[in-house]
């Protein structure tokens, strides 16, 4: 379904889409606490392989959606989110932590932005804005999920794991979008906003112009970390005696 109103940031579709995302993402894990990996496996399982399938289908579907939009080269599943939604996805296929660890920093912090400051050019119930915030909607409930009902959380060493890993991948995403900005001129590639900023209001109005702002980028990055961190932090801090 297409519409051709414009997208009015924090109007009421706006609002109303992410009060629903939060309240299934925050109340649905909750009231699976007392269930176990076992118990959910065939919903764990069918979870991920939808959200990879739905990853690696934008790069089909948007443009087919809207030819005059999206191309193909810069819908490739290289984004933070689309990076959160395929490590969350192997952790509820494989329960290896390291992949949790990754999708909560950069699913927490991507999804923040991504919610708050979406790039979608039409309100409800246009298409663009129903696959926009469903697919993160899966996201942030996959991420919970995981944090709620199986009981995960990072430490301090994983916080520095996540960061370490984090800084070879905004590299290589970089190197991605000039390989394919070299050779596919009529496809401009930005993952991650490396080479401009998103379109719509949002913080980078307040940076200095690409490529000076990857320095600021990177800070902001950082400082998101912590702040994600920093409930884990105060809680360890002050009431544990660890």
């Amino acid at each position: 379904m297409k519409n051709t109103e414009p997208f009015v940031i924090f109007g009421s579709d706006h609002i109303l889409a992410i009060l629903s995302i939060l309240t299934i993402s925050l109340l649905v894990p909750w009231l699976l606490k007392n269930k176990t990996r076992d118990d959910l496996y065939v919903f764990t399982t069918s979870l991920a392989i939808v959200m990879i399938v739905n990853e690696f289908g934008k790069a089909f579907y948007y443009p087919y959606l809207y030819p005059d939009q999206y191309e193909f080269f810069e819908m490739l599943p290289f984004h933070m989110c689309h990076l959160s939604s395929f490590t969350i996805a192997i952790f509820l296929l494989t329960n290896k932590k390291i992949f949790f660890n990754l999708a909560f920093f950069w699913g927490i912090g991507g999804c923040s932005m991504a919610l708050t400051q979406p790039d979608v050019p039409f309100k409800f119930p246009d298409a663009n804005f129903l696959l926009y915030f469903i697919s993160h909607g899966l996201l942030l409930f996959a991420i919970m999920l995981s944090a709620i009902t199986f009981k995960n959380r990072p430490n301090f060493d994983e916080l520095k794991q996540a960061v370490l890993i984090t800084v070879p991948v905004i590299v290589t995403v970089y190197l991605i979008n000039l390989t394919i900005n070299f050779f596919i001129e009529s496809s401009p590639a930005n993952y991650w906003y490396l080479i401009k900023f998103p379109d719509g209001a949002n913080l980078t109005a307040f940076m200095p112009d690409p490529p000076a702002h990857l320095p600021v980028f990177f800070v902001l990055g950082l400082l998101a970390f912590g702040l994600i961190y920093l409930p884990f932090f105060i809680y360890d801090r002050f009431f544990t005696n660890n």
